[in-house]
């Protein structure tokens, strides 16, 4: 045998050898369990590809990974040895890297599945206001979120590069393209659109659509503060609760009057908020006008549905009103000046990072008894006098103060004050009301990170009235008080686009002095009263969801746990079945004489058709622990608060609607259908002939029952344009079973009007030509009127009464006219004139029929209030 042939069989057993002992190290790399081996390392720092190629030359590991994803920095272990997969684990997620065992190979990439967060605020570039409800899209991905109420957004993604829309209605759009490896903030602000005619030009994108078809939110809406001013409005007044009477679901409650009712709930089952603080009395001149000053306002929310889980103590709706943060650009001056009354408002910068307004309105109505006296038909003799010597007036004021610490930390305090003076000289008497609200709020906003946001908030909140009368016997003066502190704490966090967490806590404290009497000299006949003062704490604890379970379908729900304690001091008392007494309890200074909870479950569902029309629907429950003892219909101010006690059980209502919302020609226009079932249980009423005036053993007079409601709401809205403008309708009703009342027979309230059909339009004639006209059409109010007479055995006839609201007055309808022209365009002078017509067309409106004479020859007389009213007002703005 030959040297070669024995030096070829030498190599080939040595290679033979070589790959027998090699042979477990590869079957370690192919074999799936490969990854839980011990490996020990050579080198504790080095650069991701360093530390590969090690184990590739010492175990046989084969990696597979892109250059250009590796970070050239050294990364260090702090230790030698390692199970593999936890050491690559270890090593791989420093660089947001990720790997995976394919076959023979172990490959390493990028980790897809990390995501990255961008926050920020949405502000208006002119004037530094935080912008409620500013949508932010990524183009690439096709999703998007809204700005909270305080304008802070959150949106986490995939690290990556992306164009970000960032849009708001009434302001140019601002695209930016970024490339987002790790959290980044980023605060915008708009510009506003120099001109509302170069709106035409203005395509709807589908970031656009996000709030209105998109939204889970159903049975809401939101008006635009440019909308209400260009409003035809009594006496050329803009306000934002006459606004509101335009939109389907919500019915006025009386021609003149503020109140208004929301898919068949009382006048008092609305919570009405000014920058989080409740709004007890929301009317000037004994309704005429809202004691909201629109100068001052910078959003306005109403929720008549699926009401959110943060809003609690009223059935039936939430109108959330934010007032303006000040400009913090600029100094700006804007006011306006009519036949009725003038409003002035100052805003602007103190310093770099604080921002204050300012904003007054006065009502000069004056000696003008006499315009009511002539609008009255059948006024009892002697009353003819009302002309002489009285006085209607009435002021607010609104101030803020906005400071921003730093990029986390903002603080706002803000205040409102609002008095109203009536004063009537009759033929036999003098008469004076006085009533305010008083409302003071300190926010604090803090961001802890890009996802989580909190708002804290301290609320005070006063209420009160006076009633003077002076007369040749009665010379008294009759008082009443209601107040409320309340502290709350809310949280939003931003956990990814389909899941958005909102939970909070609320604390407040109630107390109420419902009436006081006292004579205002000595010969009087009325001897001093005063009422208990009775107090009560109310607790909110709450959390919602949303939920986005697929590109079509998004929830959100959640709940919210109420309690509501009555605290002494105090009397509580017991009746029997009849409305005798049969108890006294006394109790101490706050010992819990009642408590009651509620858990309010709240769910909303939104099913998108395709990217212009979705389909949603939503429950909620909420309950009410205060209710208002009140002598009319129509509310007034002397109107008394009470909380609910060991008689009179709270209040909870059920709600479900469905509906249907559409977007047309690119967002041009929005048509809106909804239907709704409203139960109420626990609803109260006064039994007939109630003697509730300073009545401390009220519960005897009240009854409690149950209540429905149910209807159709219909919105058709154009958005943009020269011309703009909405049509709603509303086709409903409402009913209620309360044994006591109306013979315990089913009755409908006196808000119950089954047609309610309202039209809001304005269009630009050109840069300084406006026109606007509002027309209302609804089925007239029911009444209970006097039907005959009876003897009741004295020898006097005495009179029997229709149904409970069983007479319906005259339907209601009415054309408004507005024309607005601008000033010449200056630097910085700008000015508007308006004029108005109210009634256009004289309609006489009834509100109410008075019998006029003595029994049994009484004649029917009607009371309305408004025929043609012309107005003139001049604003400005510098």
């Amino acid at each position: 045998m030959n040297t070669s042939f024995c030096d070829y069989l030498f190599y080939k057993k040595l290679l033979l050898l070589i790959a027998f002992l090699s042979l477990p190290i590869m079957l370690a790399a192919q074999n799936p369990r490969a990854l839980n081996l011990t490996i020990k390392l050579q080198q504790t720092s080095a650069t991701i590809p360093e530390f590969l190629k090690e184990l590739n030359h010492t175990y046989g590991f084969r990696f597979a990974y892109d250059e250009s994803i590796m970070p050239n920095q050294r990364f260090k272990v702090y230790k030698n040895q390692w199970q593999l997969d936890k050491f690559l684990q270890k090593l791989l997620q420093q660089a947001k890297l990720k790997f995976e065992q394919v076959n023979n190979l172990i490959i390493v990439k990028k980790n897809n599945t990390l995501k990255t967060t961008l926050s920020g605020t949405i502000t208006s570039k002119d004037d530094g206001e935080q912008l409620i409800g500013a949508t932010v899209y990524v183009q690439e991905l096709g999703i998007g979120t809204l700005s909270n109420t305080y304008g802070f957004y959150s949106i986490t993604i995939p690290p990556g590069e992306y164009t970000f829309i960032f849009s708001y209605i009434g302001y140019k759009r601002f695209v930016k393209r970024l490339i987002i490896e790790e959290r980044q903030l980023l605060n915008v602000a708009l510009p506003t659109l120099i001109s509302n005619l170069k709106e035409v030009v203005v395509k709807a994108k589908q970031e656009e659509e996000i709030e209105s078809v998109e939204a889970v939110q159903m049975s809401a809406h939101s008006l635009e503060i440019a909308q209400i001013k260009s409003s035809p409005m009594l006496a050329g007044e803009a306000d934002v609760l006459k606004s509101l009477q335009f939109l389907p679901g919500i019915q006025n409650g009386s021609e003149g009057t503020a109140n208004f009712s929301v898919r068949g709930g009382g006048y008092d089952q609305n919570l009405v908020l000014l920058d989080d603080a409740p709004v007890y009395n929301i009317s000037h001149s004994l309704g005429f006008f809202s004691v909201f000053n629109v100068d001052a306002i910078k959003d306005v929310r109403i929720y008549k549905g699926g009401i959110p889980a943060k809003y609690g103590g009223r059935l039936s709706s939430v109108v959330d009103i934010r007032m303006k943060e000040g400009n913090n650009q600029k100094l700006i001056l804007n006011g306006s000046v009519g036949l009725v009354g003038s409003r002035l408002t100052v805003e602007g910068p103190l310093g770099k990072n604080v921002s204050y307004l300012i904003s007054g309105r006065y009502g000069y109505l004056g000696h003008t008894g006499n315009f009511f006296a002539k609008n009255l038909d059948g006024i009892l003799p002697g009353v003819d006098k009302f002309g002489k010597n009285n006085e209607i007036s009435f002021y607010d004021l609104n101030a803020k103060i906005n400071v921003q610490l730093n990029e986390n930390n903002q603080i706002y305090f803000s205040a409102f004050a609002g008095n109203d003076h009536f004063y009537n000289e009759a033929a036999f008497e003098n008469n004076t009301l006085d009533w305010g609200n008083q409302t003071g709020t300190f926010r604090w906003n803090h961001i802890y990170n890009s996802r989580l946001f909190s708002n804290f908030t301290l609320v005070y909140s006063n209420f009160d009235y006076s009633y003077t009368i002076q007369n040749e016997l009665q010379n008294f003066k009759w008082s009443a008080n209601q107040q409320q502190q309340s502290a709350k704490l809310d949280f939003d966090y931003f956990a990814s686009p389909k899941h958005t967490l909102n939970f909070g806590l609320a604390l407040s404290h109630n107390q109420f002095a419902p009436g006081k009497v006292e004579a205002l000299n000595s010969s009087s006949s009325i001897k001093p009263l005063i009422l208990d003062t009775q107090r009560a704490l109310e607790t909110g604890l709450y959390f919602s969801h949303k939920y986005q379970v697929t590109k079509k379908l998004s929830l959100n729900y959640g709940i919210r746990f109420s309690s509501f304690h009555r605290i002494g001091a105090g009397n509580q008392y017991t009746y029997d079945g009849n409305g005798q007494l049969q108890e006294e309890k006394i109790f101490d200074h706050n010992e819990i004489m009642t408590t009651y909870v509620g858990l309010e479950p709240r769910a909303s569902a939104r099913l998108l058709l395709n990217s212009s029309s979705s389909i949603k629907a939503s429950y909620n429950r909420t309950y009410q622990y205060l209710h208002l003892v009140n002598s009319t219909t129509i509310g007034l101010p002397t109107d008394v608060w009470l909380p609910v006690d060991n008689n009179i059980k709270p209040r909870f209502a059920d709600q479900v609607a469905l509906g249907y919302f559409k977007k047309l020609h690119r967002g041009r226009y929005e048509i809106s259908a909804e239907i709704y079932h409203k139960w109420i249980n626990q609803v109260i009423d006064y039994k007939d002939n109630a003697n509730i005036f300073l009545n401390k053993h009220i519960a005897t007079q009240i009854r409690t029952g149950e209540g429905r409601a149910y209807g159709f709401e219909l919105l058709f809205e154009k958005k943009k344009g020269k011309f703009k403008g909405w049509l709603s309708y509303t086709l409903s009703k409402v009913e209620r079973t309360i044994n006591g009342v109306n013979n315990d027979q089913t009755y409908s309230p006196r808000y119950d009007r089954r047609h309610n059909l309202s039209i809001i339009t304005s269009y630009e004639l050109s840069e300084r030509w406006q026109i606007s006209a509002n027309y209302s059409y609804i089925t007239g109010a029911g009444i209970t009127v006097p039907q005959g007479l009876y003897d009741a055995g004295y020898g006097v006839p005495l009179q029997y009464f229709s149904s409970r609201n069983g007479f319906k007055l005259p339907d209601f309808h009415q054309l408004d006219i507005g024309i607005k022209l601008k000033s010449k365009k200056q630097k910085r002078w700008q000015g508007e004139w308006y004029f108005g017509v109210t009634n256009a067309y004289n309609r006489k409106n009834p509100i109410a029929y008075y019998l006029t004479g003595i029994v049994p020859d009484e004649q029917v007389s009607q009371l309305y209030l408004f025929g043609f009213m012309p107005s003139i007002n001049y604003n400005f703005k510098f």
